[in-house]
């Protein structure tokens, strides 16, 4: 066959299908935010129009900046219990809000055996204040890990896990004392918990996976509640392999989340209180660090950093992201980046 020939039929074709011989979507164009300091970053968020980035300083201690527009950052003052030894020594590991209600997690090694020493704390009068809190609060004979941090009209939950599989805590809106709930009946078991979601009605959804007895098999997990006493199974469609919900964040009133689907990651949508499996892309043994969605779009990061299931270019290894309409906010280890998607 000719070969002009050939290219025409190539370029038909390629017309037809909306697919072949098409150009990739560009990558978004990065520009560089801030912090003002030099800082060790682990978590942003968009809070009611406020941009916040939160980790430590680079010479030690907890940190955090807030923002209306990524240009001009404000640093905030931590308030730390006056007899806390490990609050000022923190790490911020993630941070949450509705409004202009702000709270975070925080940790760092301690002890004989240099288990997390995790602390919560809470926006008061433009600082963040160390909430006091029992030592087996988030530690004790039972603890295993704190996970994420979410927020919603009722207040703060944070997902985590205990010696008898998935539990959460739950706090009001004002932040100031985070209960514990483990071993509670529909919750616990061979359950293992990464985030936890606001749902439109008011309740608080805890995702993660559930261990298949006798396999290497997981399915994805989700557990719904009001007030952590009664838990309530709300799982997506049963897949083969090994499946994990790692996070979840709201879209209007669905819920998108991702996670482990095999050695790749997957997406799921609840829409009018049902579950979907959505698309399988990418993966990291690492799993699924951080989600957001802008402009309706899933920006996932995970050995990358992947919109849509796509794999897009970042200005750098991502630890973190946050969204706002079309606007992503990305952190890297030590650098905040804006960009339009």
């Amino acid at each position: 066959m000719h070969a002009s020939l050939s290219c025409t039929i190539a370029v038909a074709l390629a017309v037809l299908s909306g697919s072949a011989c098409s150009k990739p979507d560009p990558s978004p164009a990065w520009h560089e935010s801030g912090p003002p300091v030099a800082a060790q970053l682990r978590a942003v968020a968009d809070c009611g129009g406020r941009w916040w980035a939160a980790g430590a300083l680079a010479a030690g201690g907890p940190a955090a900046w807030t923002s209306a527009d990524g240009a001009a950052w404000q640093s905030v003052p931590f308030v730390p219990l006056p007899a806390s030894y490990y609050g000022p020594r923190q790490v911020i590991t993630d941070v949450a809000c509705a409004g202009d209600r702000v709270a975070m997690i925080g940790a760092v090694p301690g002890g004989a055996h240099g288990n997390p020493r995790v602390s919560s704390w809470r926006l008061d009068g433009g600082r963040m204040v160390e909430n006091p809190a029992p030592f087996a609060t988030y530690g004790g004979d039972t603890a295993v890990d704190v996970e994420r941090l979410a927020a919603g009209p009722g207040g703060f939950a944070i997902a985590g896990n205990r010696g008898t599989g998935a539990a959460a805590w739950l706090a009001p809106p004002d932040a100031r004392v985070f209960t514990l709930f483990e071993n509670a009946p529909g919750l616990a078991g061979n359950t293992v918990a990464r985030a936890a979601v606001a749902l439109p009605d008011g309740r608080w959804a805890i995702v993660g996976g559930e261990a298949t007895p006798g396999s290497i098999d997981q399915r994805a997990a989700v557990w719904v509640t009001t007030d952590g006493k009664a838990w309530t199974r709300d799982d997506p469609p049963a897949e083969t392999g090994y499946n994990e919900i790692q996070r979840a964040v709201r879209d209007g009133d669905d819920v998108v989340a991702a996670g482990a689907r095999g050695t790749s990651f997957g997406l799921w949508r609840r829409h009018a209180g049902r579950w979907t499996t959505g698309k399988t892309f990418g993966g990291d043994p690492g799993g699924v660090r951080s989600m957001a969605i802008a402009d309706g779009k899933a920006v996932v990061v995970g050995g990358g950093l992947f919109l849509d299931g796509r794999k897009i270019d970042a200005p750098e290894p991502p630890v973190a992201v946050a969204a706002r309409g079309d606007q992503v906010l990305l952190a890297g280890q030590n650098r905040l980046w804006l960009a339009k998607v």
